[in-house]
């Protein structure tokens, strides 16, 4: 299993095919991107939470948080993974809104 960004088809509730941004492997996000959640208080990112456009910024700036994280509690391959995942959602969540009520779903 993996954990993904997905936007939700407005019409029917049903994700957008063609639409996915990878974030991490099942097993790795709980090592590792749970724990640092649960560290820093992030409330916007997590495995099964819906990101409306309205929720960009704060949602940017603990994905900030997140890779500084990374670069302090991690290393090698593990660093170099979830820092080029965080920057690759940093890279495409402000363009994945392609309205202002589009509603994004990381799960």
């Amino acid at each position: 299993m993996s954990v993904g960004l997905f936007r939700m088809n407005q019409d029917d509730d049903l994700f957008e095919l063609g639409f996915e941004v990878p974030i991490s492997g099942e097993k790795f996000f709980t090592e590792f991107w749970e724990p640092a959640i649960d560290e820093l208080g992030i409330t916007g990112i997590w495995n099964g939470i819906e990101i409306r456009k309205d929720q960009l910024k704060s949602t940017l700036m603990e994905l900030e948080q997140l890779r500084n994280w990374a670069q302090s509690n991690l290393q090698d391959t593990d660093l170099e993974y979830m820092v080029s995942r965080i920057d690759l959602l940093v890279k495409e969540l402000p363009s994945a809104f392609k309205t202002d009520d589009t509603v994004l779903w990381m799960g």
